[in-house]
């Protein structure tokens, strides 16, 4: 019971002294607020920060820069025609439907039926074209997603039976042809192009589902164009009411239900943070970034000062060739150049293919854990040295105290200040670590970290927003804050469990 009393005591003298310390406080407070946010992250977004791309357009600004004057006319993600556009009898009278050449239509049930009868011998060919008006108030032009539901309702079509094209006529009269020739996918997974079009089962046409940035202008030329310029040059578009129109084209006999035409805008303006080079969430990247980089400064700090405390410990204890070989392998490590050091070993072990069986964020953490206990070695040596000698040690080695007894009762808890204090101390050179080996492109490309986003933005050479501050500074300033408020902490530690600075 004496002890217990002694031990609250003990930790509510050490709490008392730490209050008084105004860093400290607001050392603890900064590694709070990252710890929440590390946390909260699931409930600050729903967007996976690595899966979930094409949000918006690459390189797009947040949506508060949108206040910014050169940033004004920039659009937000905006659904101009809507998937169940061709659903009901109601939505079909909403649409402008003609038919050219050897084609006719029908409303159908779920949808419009469109019949086509040329003679291919003969060259000819039936169109079925889908008109509606739409609202287009930017005049910065942006990347469209367009798609539109094909039922072959007697027959297999393929794609050199079938094409659709998407045009939009802005208010001067002016024609944009944004899709064609046709690209068909199979509805169930957007990324695998299909051939053909089976009797009876539903294919969609979308606008390229591997790149949706690729467009087609006028002249029907393909053409890849600028991502940042978002699809079009600025100022080509004439705010204003436009008029949307898909145009199924056959070749060969063939009754179709066509439904669910979609005509959406890729906005450049999304989020908090905007999006990277994939058109991912940087927002959703800094929240779970957070995440990763104090699970590594943690993890990895932990690591660095258990070892470099038993080094410490058996060093200064045993002394003699103990002592003098634990010592000289920390100075052969010591002298080693440490980020060439481990940028080395995993350009060894990626070249060896040694990291299967683990990622390349947990090999860091293990790396920086292994590799930077030297410093605290000797700190706890030295300590070890000058507690050891002291007359209460001497006097439990005259009762028949053990080594193990003497360590763990009399030596451990004197270092345990310089342990804790190393420990806040020691997390946030590894969280610069991690950062600077994710700036080199070392990290982990299925995890994101605070040093992946900067790294990102680094590198995003293509982008044409220019200085993108509020990318790379976020991250930045992160990494600073929770570095410095470790730093805090263990001054604070050092100051209050430290005997010397104690004393003074």
């Amino acid at each position: 019971m004496a002890t217990r009393r002694g031990r609250l005591g003990s930790i509510n003298k050490f709490l008392n002294e730490y209050k008084r310390s105004k860093l400290g406080l607001v050392g603890i407070a900064i590694i709070v607020f990252f710890v929440l946010l590390a946390i909260s992250a699931p409930l600050l977004t729903d967007k996976n920060p690595i899966t979930d791309q094409n949000l918006a357009s690459p390189y797009s600004i947040p949506v508060w820069a949108r206040s910014l004057p050169q940033y004004s006319n920039y659009p937000v993600d905006s659904e101009l025609l809507s998937g169940a556009a061709l659903a009901t009898p109601t939505d079909i009278e909403q649409w402008h439907i003609d038919a050219s050449g050897q084609a006719s239509f029908s409303p159908g049930q779920n949808g419009i039926i469109a019949k086509f009868s040329p003679n291919s011998t003969r060259g000819q060919k039936g169109t079925v074209e889908l008109t509606q008006s739409i609202d287009y108030p930017w005049t910065y032009p942006c990347s469209f997603n367009a798609r539109i539901t094909i039922v072959p309702l007697d027959r297999t079509l393929s794609s050199n039976d079938l094409s659709v094209d998407i045009y939009l006529t802005d208010p001067a009269g002016t024609v944009f042809h944004i899709l064609g020739p046709s690209v068909y996918a199979d509805p169930g997974d957007s990324i695998e192009y299909f051939a053909s079009f089976p009797q009876g089962q539903p294919a969609t046409l979308i606008a390229d589902p591997v790149n949706p940035y690729v467009n087609i202008l006028a002249t029907g030329s393909p053409e890849v164009l600028n991502m940042g310029a978002c699809g079009l040059p600025q100022g080509v578009f004439r705010p204003g009411t436009m008029k949307a129109e898909f145009a199924v084209t056959s070749k060969v006999p063939a009754s179709i239900s066509l439904t669910n035409a979609e005509l959406n805008v890729q906005g450049r303006a999304y989020g908090w943070l905007g999006t990277d080079e994939l058109g991912r969430d940087i927002w959703s990247q800094f929240v779970y970034g957070a995440r990763t980089s104090l699970i590594v400064g943690l993890v990895a700090a932990l690591m660095s000062v258990v070892i470099g405390t038993v080094v410490g410990l058996t060093s200064g204890f045993k002394g003699g060739l103990v002592d003098e070989g634990l010592m000289r392998f920390n100075d052969f490590l010591l002298v080693i150049p440490f980020l060439p050091f481990i940028l080395v070993i995993l350009i060894i072990m990626e070249l060896s293919h040694a990291v299967a069986w683990a990622n390349t964020e947990l090999i860091i953490i293990i790396l920086l854990g292994v590799l930077s206990w030297n410093g605290i070695a000797r700190v706890i040596r030295s300590q070890v040295i000058t507690v050891k000698e002291r007359q209460f040690v001497e006097a439990s080695r005259a009762l028949g105290g053990s080594d193990r007894h003497i360590i763990y009762k009399h030596i451990l808890p004197n270092v345990m200040g310089l342990v804790y204090a190393n420990l806040a101390l020691t997390v946030p050179g590894a969280i610069l670590t991690e950062a600077a080996l994710s700036f080199l492109g070392f990290g982990d490309p299925s995890v994101v970290s605070w040093g992946t986003v900067v790294s990102a933005s680094a590198f995003a050479t293509t982008s044409s927003l220019g200085f993108a501050w509020w990318w790379f500074l976020p991250p930045g300033l992160a990494i600073a804050l929770l570095s410095t408020s470790f730093v805090l902490v263990g001054f604070s530690l050092d100051s209050i469990l430290n005997p010397k600075l104690r004393r003074r």
